[in-house]
């Protein structure tokens, strides 16, 4: 059996290195966008309960498929890497469908998508973003819910001791 040349044989190995090199970076991606992802619950309920466990306010937020800022708050806002770790460690997030999960919308007061709706573990309104908001002005509107749930905890426990 006649062997190739070695010029193509070392070829053959550059080219297979170079390929399984790249593999591994995008397989690399994949798995940090997916450790990125935000830890949605599917339904207010389920996120009521963590909370009380974790003592994690719960962000909600209403979009619709047909709503174009909708899609901009999740690509540009809730995709960025920093924003959702922050929401995974610091919230107990729900994805709501603004059509579909009407009768919470409409208990919660949101009349226009996008909204963020920021509920402390009680149910008390810590929060609202209606509309569109770039990554710092939405945190920051975050962070402000997180230390008003503070607040109202150090209160309750004032009181109760």
């Amino acid at each position: 059996m006649k062997r190739l040349p070695k010029s193509i044989q070392w070829g053959i190995i550059g080219f297979s290195i170079v390929a399984l090199v790249g593999i591994s970076i995008e397989l690399s991606k994949a798995e940090t966008k997916k450790a990125d992802a935000i830890n949605w619950h599917t339904d207010l309920e389920s996120a009521h309960k963590a909370s009380l466990k974790s003592n994690k306010p719960v962000f909600i937020v209403f979009d619709a498929s047909w709503c174009t800022y909708c899609r901009k708050l999740e690509k540009e806002t809730l995709s960025d890497p920093r924003m959702s770790r922050y929401l995974n460690q610091a919230f107990e997030p729900v994805h709501l469908d603004f059509d579909k999960d009407r009768k919470i919308a409409d208990v919660l007061d949101v009349k226009s998508i996008p909204c963020t709706v920021v509920l402390s573990s009680e149910a008390d309104l810590l929060a609202r973003q209606v509309g569109y908001a770039k990554v710092p002005r939405y945190h920051s509107m975050l962070e402000k819910a997180r230390k008003l749930q503070a607040v109202i905890h150090h209160i309750e426990y004032s009181e109760s001791h």
